[in-house]
């Protein structure tokens, strides 16, 4: 009898300590880092950062905080933040370049686990960023790197709308005529009253026309 009561007491415990370990690990632990973001978040909205060292040093604790889950879903905002900051960052390009390495420094580990949710958003928000770079700096490296994303998020949903017009963006931006037709017409195959797609189309053929040059006359 004294050995059960003892074995009842030692399992008991146990299961105590287990309980309070999943509460404190699945519950108040992402509940802090959770509650942190959003009052930064409100932070950032009534006293938005300055510069990039202040949006890092005021992200960079909730990013930091240890949490079993919430990351994907704080770095996700971040995204959408940083492609704020890139719009803004119009002609500066060694500041888009820190930008997105400060992102990159979250969201590379989550893109190379490559699942997830919502990993399809997570391939778009990162190509989206980088477009937004090329769009201001002009650099190649960025509009290389949306495609390659945006065609991740293609293959691993082929008919969702954002990879799609994520990629006929790049597509014309880069030149590629093939590719900017047939992703067109993945697009009004699935939305066939998209009529900005359509005038775009004709306007980037029109503008990939080139005129043959003419023949010198002759003396």
């Amino acid at each position: 009898m004294q050995e059960d009561r003892t074995y009842k007491q030692l399992a008991a415990i146990i299961i105590t300590v287990v309980i309070l370990g999943v509460s404190y690990y699945g519950s108040y632990l992402p509940m802090r880092k959770a509650q942190s973001f959003i009052a930064t978040l409100q932070g950032l909205q009534t006293s938005p950062a300055t510069s990039l060292q202040d949006l890092e040093t005021r992200v960079s604790g909730p990013l930091n905080a240890v949490s079993p889950v919430g990351q994907e879903e704080i770095v996700r905002n971040l995204a959408n933040s940083v492609l704020s900051f890139v719009q803004q960052q119009s002609g500066n390009p060694t500041s888009t370049s820190q930008l997105i390495t400060f992102l990159n420094t979250y969201y590379n580990p989550i893109l190379d686990r490559g699942r997830g949710m919502s990993f399809g958003q997570d391939l778009y928000l990162e190509g989206a960023v980088n477009e937004i770079a090329f769009v201001q700096t002009g650099d190649p490296t960025y509009i290389a790197a949306a495609r390659k994303w945006y065609e991740e998020g293609e293959t691993l949903g082929p008919n969702r709308p954002q990879p799609l017009y994520g990629l006929f963006d790049v597509y014309r931006a880069v030149g590629d005529a093939s590719d900017t037709i047939a992703i067109a017409n993945k697009i009004l195959t699935n939305w066939p009253g998209d009529t900005r797609i359509q005038t775009s189309l004709l306007q980037f053929l029109q503008s990939a026309t080139t005129t043959k040059p003419t023949t010198p006359k002759k003396k």
